[in-house]
């Protein structure tokens, strides 16, 4: 049994590891810097660039912003393939020619209407022209390879289809469906696997699976380029946005200036010609640079405040920076405020004019500045290495799966024998039954081989002669029988007669290959033996001599036949047969029949040895009326096949009966012989027959 589940563990094994699809495995490599270049250049970093955590961008590869772009670039959701001849069709077609292997490429698969996940069957009608089914197998129209085509889906909805490379032979089926755009995000991310690669490398191996080689390069190479693209325009973004917020303050910055400079003209026209001392010019210029040092600062606090409370350390530290300039400004307003008149207001329209023009300056030179950045970003991401062509499939591993069904299939045929044997219910000890029942055990009769292809030769050819003792009369089997012989001459020395029964439990545990084989053995040495099969329900010993039922035990109770009428010659010297003869509608009626136990008293007195194979003990009553007449009876249990209760209670019925039981014969144990130089071995071991 054991071996039979290896074997049937390794064919399973072993077909499995042909069928499986094979699965190859792209990689790539990825770069992520923590900060951008450009920006950080230019020193104004501060406005639009933070550190990139790697993490980060880990989840940002996997998400499906990147995952998405990639479905619909490639169109991952459209989804065609040829069937197979279920179970190993597949198998036998990856390992044809390439160019022989039956292939398509749908380019383009839109549908208009309600039925957009419509399956459809495309069969191959030529060497460049196919046939478009539905589900149901009603023809949608045909079409040409390199050529749109559009059909009708009943219902006012329609499908365009164009394929661009087709490879079958006639007759060959495609299935071409359309999946859900999520369900082929999802398959990419199942198939997908992003790692660093060292702590704090910055470096991101990716692996991409899947059953096509070339396919699998392709969508890991555009997951890569998906990416960068992504990232630069993530990271020029930022800087758009500063520039965009810039180019609206220019114009009205702009618009002061100008209002500011036709202020001050005005003013000089009006009042003509007038300078500035030296001491006010140089109180004009700290003005100038406070206010605009002030503007920034205060550029500076709003930025902050996006991102901190104001009870922040950086917020608390830009207010005081506004408080101490705001002051040093109000300390020279009010030297301002002790000048004439006129040189007050001239100072303030030129105070007005040059504070403008700077800020407008600064926020001109930034966005030029800015203006550069956009143009020149590469973002903080940068590819290493770009797939290859996989040559080699990663899974699967052939050896390892015949090896894993190998002990897999061991382990399993151990489990199974260890289980079926704490299962058994049947007894295998002859001194535990000795024990159980007070009764010996005569003989230990071993399994025979050679029976088992005798009735079979029986049953394919019809051989008449099916006896072990006649054709194999070395066989162990025959040998405990003798034993037995031997055991019975001095178990029955003070039995009442020579007529000895051999009864069973239950059917199907050789009783009638013990009585025909005993009896066989014991016509040596001239003795005369007679054979009585009082089995008047399913008896057979007829057979194992090669003889008929007709005109037996049953026909010699009712007195359609005398004694002698019902003795049958047999092939066997020594040995006469009285078959079971018509089977009767009342055996054990006929069995109380005086004229039974008559006739035994006749034959009786004209055998060494009378063996009478009897029905079940426990299946009928017919054992307990022969063993009335029979000097000694004999149990036939077989080994491993009773439980201990079954053997008790046959025991008890034949006791309670009267019968003389005088032990018990363990039919059917396996045993084995080895001989060696001046050694003698003997093994036995109990199995059912």
């Amino acid at each position: 049994m054991i071996v039979a589940i290896v074997i049937a563990a390794l064919f399973i094994g072993g077909y499995k590891a042909f069928v499986a699809t094979p699965v190859y495995q792209a990689d790539g490599l990825l770069q992520v810097e923590e900060n951008s270049g450009g920006l950080r250049a230019l020193d104004i970093d501060q406005m639009i660039g933070t550190d990139t955590l790697v993490s980060a961008e880990i989840e940002i590869l996997k998400s499906r912003s990147v995952l998405g772009a990639v479905v619909d670039n490639l169109k991952l959701d459209i989804n065609a393939q040829p069937r197979f001849f279920p179970f190993i069709g597949a198998a036998l077609a990856r390992r044809a020619p390439a160019n022989e292997r039956p292939s398509i490429k749908v380019d383009s698969l839109e549908y208009s209407g309600q039925n957009s996940r419509t399956p459809l069957v495309l069969i191959v009608s030529g060497p460049a022209s196919y046939e478009l089914q539905d589900a149901d197998g009603r023809s949608l129209g045909s079409g040409t390879v390199g050529e749109a085509l559009s059909v009708d889906l009943g219902g006012g909805d329609s499908v365009m289809l164009f394929i661009s490379a087709l490879n079958g032979e006639v007759g060959q089926e495609f299935d071409i469906w359309r999946s859900s755009r999520m369900n082929a995000i999802s398959s990419l991310q199942g198939r997908m696997n992003v790692e660093e690669q060292g702590d704090w490398s910055g470096i991101l191996a990716i692996t991409l699976r899947g059953t096509n080689p070339r396919l699998v390069q392709q969508q890991l190479n555009e997951i890569q380029d998906v990416y960068i693209r992504q990232n630069v325009e993530r990271r020029s973004a930022e800087a758009q946005q500063t520039l965009d917020f810039l180019n609206r303050q220019l114009p009205s910055l702009r618009l002061e200036v100008e209002t500011a400079e036709r202020a001050l003209n005005e003013y000089r026209l009006e009042k003509g010609s007038i300078d500035l001392p030296l001491e006010t010019q140089t109180t004009l210029q700290t003005i100038v640079a406070i206010e605009a040092e002030l503007s920034e600062m205060r550029r500076e606090r709003e930025k902050v405040t996006l991102a901190f409370t104001p009870a922040h350390p950086t917020v608390i530290a830009l207010d005081r920076q506004i408080g101490r300039l705001a002051q040093q400004l109000e300390d020279l307003n009010s030297q301002v405020r002790d000048l004439p008149t006129t040189q007050q207001e001239l100072l303030r329209l030129i105070r007005d004019v040059e504070v403008n023009t700077a800020l407008y300056t600064s926020l001109l030179n930034t966005a030029q500045e800015l203006r550069v950045v956009k143009a020149g970003t590469v973002g903080n991401s940068r590819i290493i290495d770009y797939a290859e062509v996989p040559t080699r499939p990663v899974s699967p591993n052939r050896r390892r799966m015949l090896l894993l069904s190998f002990v897999f299939g061991g382990f399993i045929g151990v489990v199974a024998a260890f289980a079926r044997h704490a299962l058994k219910s049947g007894v295998e000890d002859p001194d535990l039954i000795e024990k159980h029942v007070n009764l010996p055990v005569y003989a230990t009769v071993a399994h025979s081989k050679r029976q088992e292809e005798i009735f079979s030769d029986h049953q394919a050819n019809g051989h008449s002669q099916v006896l072990l003792a006649a054709d194999s009369p070395d066989d162990l089997a025959i040998e405990s029988l003798r034993n037995l012989q031997t055991a019975l001459h001095f178990g029955t020395m003070d039995a009442k007669n020579n007529c000895i029964m051999i009864a069973g439990p239950s059917p199907g545990v050789g009783k009638s290959f013990i009585s025909a084989n005993l009896a066989a053995v014991l016509t040596g040495n001239g003795k005369k033996v007679l054979l009585i099969d009082g089995d008047m329900r399913q008896g057979h010993l007829h057979k194992f001599l090669g003889l008929s039922k007709e005109n037996g035990l049953s026909d010699l109770i009712s007195k359609e036949l005398t004694v002698e009428q019902a003795l049958h010659a047999t092939p066997i010297e020594g040995l006469t047969l009285m078959p079971t003869g018509n089977l009767p509608p009342n055996p054990a009626e006929l069995l109380f029949h005086h004229r039974f136990a008559d006739s035994m008293a006749v034959l009786i007195p004209r055998y060494d040895h009378i063996i009478i194979d009897s029905p079940p003990i426990l299946a009928a009553t017919d054992a307990t009326i022969i063993g009335q007449v029979a000097g000694a009876t004999m149990m036939v249990i077989k080994s491993g096949a009773h439980p201990m209760r079954e053997i008790e209670q046959s025991v008890k019925r034949l006791q309670i009966s009267g019968v003389n039981l005088r032990g018990l014969v363990i039919n059917d144990v396996r045993q084995s012989y080895r001989y060696g130089a001046g050694k003698y071995a003997y093994q036995y071991s109990y199995a059912s027959k």
